[in-house]
């Protein structure tokens, strides 16, 4: 199976699930194709045999279709869980039957694409592979694997135009509030209203919450600086008395 067709089987994937903001849940994505996904510890205390399969098999995570299950390594890191997961997936929606080299190249290549959509990643302007890693929850080697692959994806777009996959997950993420491919949907840490496409830790509003957010931490600091020193009275500007922030600082 060529990447194309790869990457067009993750793409209906995200849209089947219906996937709006990344990173993705991936267990979530499991429960909708009707998994059943157990740590191997706790595969352990429930089925000691097929827990003793699993890990014969892989120290990641491993899939048991005829049992619609898949157990995964809780001992690994976050990222690398993810990244397990979503190729065990991958072995299910390509229709792999047997433990081909070429098979595990394929469900790590669809694990790439569902967790980090190349047009996603085009929209978002991750500017390194350290962003990639970070923006899409990926271990630094996935990101790496992630951000090479671009480049081609790139390369390919700019000689034969989008892939109809690529169309599809455009038509699929543009929002008309935004007006465009809306790649992340967070919400505002100070006012609690939709943020769209915000690559920062902490999403906030531009304009009035931002200024606030930062007025905010400004005015806590200088609080408990005062406190430290010993001072109750109100916050001062150029010797004038602005207001009493032990009365109006109730954050």
């Amino acid at each position: 199976m060529d990447c194309n067709q790869i990457r067009k089987v993750a793409a209906n994937a995200l849209i089947t699930c219906n996937i709006h903001s990344f990173p993705i849940d991936c267990f979530a994505i499991l429960k909708q194709y009707g998994f059943r996904v157990y740590s191997y510890l706790e595969l352990q205390k429930k089925k000691p045999e097929l827990y003793n399969l699993c890990i014969s098999y892989s120290q990641d995570a491993f899939c048991i279709n005829s049992l619609n299950l898949i157990a995964y390594n809780s001992q690994k890191s976050a990222n690398r869980i993810r990244f397990s997961l979503m190729h065990e997936l991958g072995h299910h929606l390509l229709r792999h039957r047997n433990d081909l080299p070429s098979n595990e190249d394929e469900a790590n290549y669809f694990a790439s694409n569902i967790l980090a959509p190349r047009i996603a990643m085009y929209y978002a302007h991750l500017k390194s592979v350290n962003e990639v890693g970070q923006f899409f929850n990926l271990s630094s080697s996935a990101a790496y694997y992630a951000a090479q692959d671009f480049s081609e994806w790139c390369q390919d777009v700019r000689r034969n135009g989008m892939h109809s996959y690529d169309k599809d997950l455009y038509q699929h993420f543009y929002n008309p509030d935004y007006k465009g491919f809306v790649y992340s949907i967070r919400t505002c840490a100070f006012c609690g209203a939709r943020v769209y496409n915000c690559l920062d830790f902490e999403a906030h509003c531009s304009g009035a919450c931002r200024t606030n957010r930062f007025a905010k931490k400004r005015m806590l600091l200088h609080h408990f600086q005062m406190t430290i020193a010993g001072y109750s009275g109100g916050l001062r500007i150029n010797g004038y008395m602005i207001f009493n922030i032990k009365k109006t600082c109730h954050w």
